[in-house]
């Protein structure tokens, strides 16, 4: 008995020498939480300037009387030749070491856009600490930095608010996608085009870094979604926004829930349509020696307002208005197709979708796409239903009326 006491008192011995606990560990006093990045790149020397958003946690703090009246980020800016670089520069401004974890925000400057983006995501791939489901947003005529500097109302920490900002206006209108580090990773490896949605700011940039700002009703400077950014070979080819953006978004199948003025026998735009449902196929085969791009769009949706005088409880009225849902949304497909040919970009991931059911056929065009896309040819049909009309089946109408 004592002999194998013995051998389990080594055995435990030995087992506590791989114990070497949180070696590691960082105390949350030490550090610095990065909410969001901006990256720039400055013209003069090529170099990139690279914007931190720290949070400030006295600040932000929720508890009664833990407000100390500072703003609740700090802002450092470092410049390098690389991202790692200007990471480490910044120790110099900050009393904390950076730490990014929780980082909720990417924002790229257009000019950084403009001349390419393909070397700034080594770092994110590498790195253990920067995250792969960062949010990323292209600041549009304006720097990153400045984006990055703007209160705003609601949430204490920006970073946090435009992040939600994407998330919101992807959801329930579709003009603008929610990219992030992983996705837009995936792209620029791919080889194909691609886009990212656009922020840009309305107002005063030094009235927007200022807490007063936010002390009135209306904040004097806010930060809005703004269109997407057509990326091609990794730069920033052009932008779209309205009709274009919304009807690439059906193309990708990515419309979650979004909102359909519609025509009706006595007054244009006169229905407002939630659709709830959508739906998007694509076949592609070569017709001619030229691609036909075969999309197939499935929708529905429920009537939430009326000015028009039909009467939502006969079928046959109905059916005209979901034919107006189709008519609609086709012309909102077909202009964003007609951008892409413009563009000779296939940002709509047709490439992709040959590839994969077809990778033969693929090898032929694969050197002279761009091309072959701007010459293809769009066979588009929807279908389109309408779900519910609400509590009334007739308008609201005055007595006089």
């Amino acid at each position: 008995m004592r002999i194998k006491a013995l051998l389990v008192l080594i055995l435990c011995a030995l087992l506590s020498l791989s114990l070497t606990g949180c070696w590691n560990s960082r105390e949350l006093n030490e550090l610095a939480i990065v909410s969001g990045i901006g990256i720039d790149r400055i013209p003069e020397t090529g170099e990139l300037r690279v914007t931190f958003q720290v949070v400030n946690p006295s600040a932000t703090a929720t508890t009664q009387g833990a407000s100390t009246g500072q703003s609740p980020i700090t802002i450092y800016s470092a410049n390098d030749r690389t991202v790692f670089g200007a990471l480490r520069r910044a120790s110099k401004q900050a009393t904390r070491q950076l730490f990014f974890a929780h980082t909720q925000l990417l924002v790229l400057g257009e000019s950084l856009a403009q001349n390419g983006i393909t070397d700034i995501f080594d770092i994110f791939e590498r790195s253990h600490e920067l995250r792969l489901n960062t949010t990323v947003l292209v600041s549009r005529d304006t720097d990153a930095a400045s984006i990055l500097k703007v209160l705003l109302p609601q949430e204490s920490v920006p970073a946090i608010g435009m992040d939600k900002k994407t998330e919101n206006t992807s959801e329930v209108w579709g003009e603008t996608p929610q990219v992030n580090v992983f996705e837009l990773i995936r792209e620029l490896t791919g080889g194909g085009g691609f886009t990212v949605s656009g922020v840009r700011m309305a107002g005063s940039a030094e009235n927007g870094q200022k807490k007063a700002s936010l002390e009135q009703s209306k904040a004097e400077t806010s930060i809005l979604m703004s269109g997407q950014a057509v990326f091609k070979k990794g730069k920033l080819e052009n932008w779209i926004e309205g009709a274009e953006a919304r009807g690439t978004q059906w193309i990708l199948d990515k419309i979650i829930e979004t909102n359909l003025n519609i025509d009706s026998e006595d007054r244009p735009d006169g229905v407002a349509v939630n659709l709830v449902f959508s739906k998007t196929t694509v076949k592609i085969d070569m017709q001619n020696g030229l691609p036909v791009f075969h999309v197939r769009v499935s929708e529905e949706g429920n009537i939430n307002e009326t000015r028009s005088d039909v009467d939502l409880g006969n079928n046959k009225e109905i059916r005209k208005l979901e034919k107006e849902m189709e008519k609609r949304t086709k012309e909102e497909i077909q202009i964003a197709f007609d951008a892409a040919q413009r563009l000779e970009c296939d940002y709509l991931n047709f490439s992709n979708e040959l590839k994969r059911v077809n990778p033969a056929l693929w090898k032929t065009v694969e050197k002279n796409w761009d091309q072959t896309f701007a010459k293809g040819r769009l066979d588009l049909q929807v279908k389109a239903y309408i779900r519910a009309t609400g509590m009334r089946l007739t308008p609201l109408t005055s007595p006089e009326e």
